[in-house]
């Protein structure tokens, strides 16, 4: 029997997805093989999303590991140096565990 993971859509603006893009193709030393995969997939998808200057909303269909890992990486990434960066780093936080609470169970 197939599993299907299931996913949510998930609306970023501009910003943050250029964030998450950033953080996703960043190298982990301390993950195991099936977890560099999955963020080599993570970016990938990030990476496919085309940007209209016009529309400040991105949506993207996210599983409920795909929001979990980033949830983390947000929460554990103190790369920001401006505070309105501050300020989007955490609410983008929160709209992510909001979003993996919401998430339907695989």
């Amino acid at each position: 029997m197939v599993k299907h993971k299931t996913s949510k859509l998930f609306v970023l603006d501009h910003r943050e997805l250029a964030f998450l893009q950033k953080v996703s193709r960043a190298e982990y030393q301390f993950i195991t093989a099936e977890e560099q995969l999955a963020r080599q997939l993570l970016r990938d998808k990030l990476n496919e999303v085309v940007l209209n200057p016009n529309e400040n909303r991105i949506s993207v269909n996210l599983t409920a590991d795909e929001l979990t890992f980033l949830g983390l990486i947000v929460r554990g990434n103190p790369s920001f140096v401006t505070h309105p960066e501050r300020d989007a780093r955490s609410a983008l936080q929160a709209r992510l565990e909001a979003a993996v609470k919401e998430a339907p169970e695989k």
